[in-house]
């Protein structure tokens, strides 16, 4: 006996479909106009393999999902691809000034960038015979107050003397300068990428 597939038919409505006498359960035809009852009838798919109750599209541009198109968060391929140069030119003046602790971090941020860089991106097409969207005023960014203004700087200053100083200090001092970077650059990554 073969089993009922389930996928494509469902059980007979208890009504006939012939004449619309109320069937009994226990009875093979209808009583009134004795009309076979058919315990499972085939019925339509309910959808063709998509997500039940999302868009298909039917023309017209289609939006997706790319690496390579520019989107309203990522790069185009000419962006892309200067920015994965630009990050690779800063290996050549490492290798010739002999930044060996860059070329030990740089696989590390390279990733980071990289990762950033080739993110896809949603790509909703223009449609050319819609018309275009209402622009909204964006608000401009408040200014800086003069304590955040001071930390800012103050950050900078501290961050390029820390760079400096690991680059052309004695060798104490880069000593130091590696011990406070190897302490703060996990909690700024930690805060920036992985606490979201």
């Amino acid at each position: 006996m073969r089993g009922a597939d389930i996928s494509r038919e469902m059980t007979s409505p208890r009504s006939c479909r012939k004449c619309g006498e109320t069937l009994l359960p226990d009875l093979p035809w209808c009583p009134q106009c004795y009309e076979p009852v058919t315990q499972f009838a085939a019925r339509a798919p309910l959808h063709h393999g998509d997500f039940v109750g999302s868009p298909i599209p039917t023309g017209g541009h289609i939006p997706h999902w790319s690496r390579w198109e520019k989107s309203a968060t990522t790069f185009g391929p000419v962006g892309r691809v200067v920015a994965t140069m630009l990050l690779f030119a800063t290996l050549l003046p490492a290798i010739v000034s002999g930044g060996f602790m860059y070329l030990i971090t740089f696989p590390i941020a390279a990733a980071v960038v990289l990762r950033a860089v080739w993110a896809k991106g949603w790509v909703v097409p223009d449609e050319p015979e819609l018309p275009p969207l209402p622009v909204t005023e964006m608000t401009p960014p408040q200014p800086l107050t003069s304590g955040e203004q001071t930390w800012r700087i103050a950050r900078w200053r501290l961050g390029v003397g820390a760079l400096l100083l690991f680059a052309y200090g004695p060798v104490p001092a880069k000593a130091i300068v590696l011990a406070l970077a190897a302490s703060v650059l996990p909690w700024w990554f930690f805060r920036v990428y992985l606490d979201r």
